[in-house]
């Protein structure tokens, strides 16, 4: 049975995208305000004097990025407020134009504001960590998050001193014939996934695993501990050797 909203369906769209523009404008405002008042605050302090022309611009250069890294340092606590209003990624088939897909757009556009504002000066740092847990993500203890482009944190899991390399595609989503389908990601303890790998909705990396770099692991893809995949579409292209036993070797007999 067709859709009834799709009658509706580009101005439907517009009126969610300005309703989206505001939800990002107050959150990105409310993020902006500690940095700026701090700026402004600073800068009356320090230009106070009779300074040249030269310095008062530099102290105003330095004052604004100040100001920017705040922000980036606040709006990751000030975005995942907004899921009292859009918790997460539901799990699922849906339409774009439903009520569910709704959700996936307010909740991804909270990811958006910070991942276009800011996440490049967070990268393989504590607080794009904080950032995603906040968001919903499970993540493991010495976790190194090297990407920018990660969507539908509630869906994901990721163990504990895994590696997600550079510019890789972490998404929990899939667009199909005017539908959206998601699925839960799962990645294990010890894995590493290689630059620009690209990781779709469904996928479960076991312990130790290794994903070569630019490969794509299509939906619902299983890789076993220990796997080493690579190609696109991925696929099994090795194992790793067991890890050495540690152990001390027996005293020889007398």
């Amino acid at each position: 049975m067709a859709n009834p909203l799709k009658t509706f369906a580009t101005p439907l769209q517009v009126v969610m995208t300005l309703v989206l523009y505001v939800q990002l404008s107050i959150a990105g405002g409310v993020a902006a305000t500690p940095g700026v008042w701090v700026a402004l605050e600073l800068h009356d302090v320090l230009t106070a004097g009779d300074l040249p022309r030269i310095v008062n611009i530099g102290i105003a250069c330095i004052c604004a990025l100040l100001a920017y890294f705040i922000y980036a340092l606040t709006v990751i606590w000030v975005v995942p407020l907004f899921r009292i209003i859009a918790p997460g990624t539901p799990e699922g088939r849906y339409s774009y134009y439903s009520f569910k897909g709704m959700q996936w757009a307010s909740y991804n556009a909270l990811i958006l504001l910070v991942r276009y504002t800011c996440i490049n000066f967070l990268r393989v740092t504590p607080f794009i960590n904080l950032f995603h847990r906040l968001m919903g993500m499970k993540i493991g203890r010495r976790v190194q998050i090297n990407t920018a482009v990660i969507g539908d944190s509630n869906l994901i899991e990721i163990g504990d001193d895994t590696v997600i390399g550079g510019d890789v595609t972490l998404v929990a989503h899939s667009a199909e014939r005017g539908d959206l389908v998601t699925g839960r990601v799962r990645i294990g303890s010890r894995v590493t996934v290689g630059l620009m790998v690209v990781i779709f909705p469904g996928c479960e990396i076991g312990d130790g695993a290794v994903i070569a770099a630019n490969a794509v692991l299509q939906k619902n893809t299983k890789i076993g501990p220990g796997e080493v995949w690579g190609g696109v579409p991925a696929r099994r292209i090795g194992q790793k050797p067991p890890a050495p036993d540690t152990a001390p070797p027996d005293a020889p007999a007398e």
